[in-house]
C-alpha cells in the first residue's frame, strides 16, 4: 500500500513538473504575443496634413486616429489643418495605439460684442482684446470727459451691442477728449477708416 501511495505521489509530482515547465515554456511565448511585447510601429508625422489625409496615414499606419480638440488659428493654417498631435511623429508605438490629433477649426469662431461705452480707454481695449477683438485704434472725440469710450466702430460701421463678429475682428475705438481739437485730428482719422 505504501509503495502504491509513493507511486501516485511521484506520478502527480512529475505531472506538476511538466505542466509548470510546460507553462513557464509557453507563457512568455503568449504573453509577448498578447501584449505586443517588442511590437513597434512608427507614428506618421502628420502635422500640416488636413484631418482626413492624417486619419488615414495613421489608420494605415495600424494606429487609432483621435481629433480631440479644434482651435481657430489665422497664423496661415488650412480650416482642417493638424496642428499638434500626440504621441509625435516619428516615435515607435505599439500598433492600435491611439494619437490624438488638434486641428484647426473649419468655421472661425465668433463673439458676441459687448456694450463698452462709459468704460476707461484701457479696460475696453483689455476686455475686447480678451474677447479676441483687435482693439489697438484710438480715435479722440471732444467730449466733457477723458478717456471714456463713446462708441465702437468697424471702419465707419459702428459695432452692434449682441452681435456675432468673427474673432480678430480690428475695431476703432471713439474716445472722449477735453483737449483735442477735433479739425486737426480730422485727417488722421480718416486714415485708420481706408
Amino acid at each position: 500500500m505504501l509503495k502504491k501511495s509513493l507511486i501516485i505521489a511521484a506520478n502527480l509530482i512529475l505531472m506538476l513538473l511538466i505542466v509548470l515547465g510546460v507553462t513557464l515554456l509557453w507563457l512568455p511565448n503568449w504573453l509577448n504575443d498578447r501584449t505586443g511585447h517588442g511590437v513597434r510601429v512608427v507614428v506618421p508625422a502628420v502635422i500640416g496634413q488636413t484631418a482626413e489625409e492624417a486619419v488615414e496615414s495613421l489608420e494605415s499606419a495600424g494606429l487609432r486616429p483621435m481629433v480631440i480638440d479644434t482651435i481657430y488659428s489665422n497664423d496661415g493654417r488650412q480650416p482642417g489643418e493638424v496642428i499638434d498631435q500626440l504621441p509625435e511623429g516619428n516615435l515607435p508605438v505599439k500598433p492600435g495605439r491611439i494619437v490624438y490629433l488638434t486641428i484647426n477649426a473649419y468655421d472661425v469662431r465668433q463673439v458676441i460684442f459687448p456694450d463698452v461705452t462709459q468704460w476707461s480707454t484701457r479696460q475696453a481695449q483689455s476686455h475686447l482684446r480678451e474677447l479676441g477683438f483687435v482693439a489697438d485704434s484710438v480715435v479722440y472725440e471732444s467730449y466733457e470727459f477723458d478717456d471714456l469710450v463713446l462708441s465702437v466702430t468697424q471702419g465707419r460701421r459702428p459695432m452692434k451691442i449682441g452681435e456675432s463678429y468673427p474673432i480678430m475682428t480690428k475695431v476703432i475705438l471713439h474716445v472722449g477728449s477735453t483737449t483735442i481739437d477735433v479739425n486737426a485730428q480730422h485727417d488722421d482719422a480718416e486714415n485708420l477708416f481706408k
